[in-house]
């Protein structure tokens, strides 16, 4: 799709995740400010968040394991740029990398991890609640979210590249949620995930600042913070631009062959899939106990998902 050298694509893809990071964020705050007759702030606001908190003092508590604490933020920006970056220099390029669907899918439960690691090490109480929240919540959605991409990648093939499975709904001349039953029930399990993931409510429980004060960010102040709120703006990014890639790669209906139409054309189904299942949401909804979570993804995306396999099965 593209002559550009790969090396350089991928070195320009890191400030590009980044930018796009948090203009969705900006955005996502501006409608939610809308939804709610408010004006709200500018959509650049998160830039300027990022440049304010850098230029902060770094404090760090004195009950905290200075290492981890200091540690923990970086690598969960890290963890989230590159999950965010695969993909979309994947798409930018053209060319497949090796089971890059595994990685980004690591390295997107690696930056909840380091979140909660570097918040449990500040000797908070508050953090160790966070700690606790997210880490409940992880078991309650990893594993539908995990196997709905697994399914999606049988369906494509046993493709365990994003890539290829963009090339497979280009073959196939139809998003892969439009063409098959079980893949629209994958979809809507991956979907479902992605509120929980997010920590957008009405599943923010692990930061729930009206009740726990942040949770794990709790703490964190200056540079460490504006990498913790990076890493989650970026975490957001990767999961929708993800399920676009996996679920409704448009260029496949509209058989487009520019790779500039293509990119903004994925981030243009990417914002919307944001707005439908993290700005509406979160607008609509209040926050759900732990228990509510709990119950609805123990219960709505398994059987989702166990749908979906045996629709995979009957070859639907």
């Amino acid at each position: 799709m593209t002559e550009i050298p790969v090396a350089l694509i991928a070195i320009f893809s890191f400030p590009a995740v980044v930018f796009f990071s948090l203009l969705f964020e900006g955005i996502d705050r501006k409608l939610h400010a809308r939804m709610q007759n408010r004006i709200g702030p500018p959509i650049i606001q998160p830039f300027y968040d990022l440049l304010k908190l850098f230029s902060k003092e770094r404090i760090i508590p004195a009950t905290a394991d200075y290492g981890i604490f200091t540690i923990a933020p970086v690598a969960a920006a890290a963890c989230s740029i590159i999950g965010a970056a695969i993909p979309f220099i994947s798409i930018v390029s053209g060319e497949p990398f090796m089971g890059d669907l595994i990685i980004v899918l690591y390295l997107l439960a690696a930056t909840s991890v380091m979140v909660m690691v570097g918040g449990s090490s500040s000797g908070n109480p508050y953090g160790a609640i966070g700690f606790s929240r997210m880490m409940t919540m992880i078991i309650a959605y990893e594993i539908p979210l995990f196997f709905s991409v697994i399914l999606t990648a049988l369906k494509s093939g046993s493709a365990l590249t994003s890539y290829d499975i963009a090339l497979a709904q280009i073959k196939m001349g139809s998003c892969m949620a439009l063409a098959y039953p079980s893949m629209a029930l994958a979809a809507a399990t991956f979907l479902l995930c992605i509120p929980a993931a997010a920590e957008a409510a009405p599943f923010d429980i692990p930061g729930a600042k009206t009740e726990i004060v942040y949770g794990c960010l709790i703490e964190y102040t200056g540079p460490y913070l504006a990498l913790l709120k990076l890493a989650k703006a970026a975490l957001t990014f990767s999961l929708v631009f993800l399920a676009t890639t996996l679920f409704f790669y448009a260029p496949a209906v509209l058989n487009l062959s520019e790779t500039w139409l293509i990119v903004g054309l994925c981030l243009l189904f990417s914002l919307i899939i944001m707005i439908c299942v993290v700005t509406f949401p979160r607008t609509i909804f209040a926050r759900l106990k732990i228990g509510e979570a709990l119950r609805f993804y123990w219960s709505i995306p398994p059987v989702l998902v166990t749908l979906s396999v045996s629709f995979y099965l009957m070859g639907l």
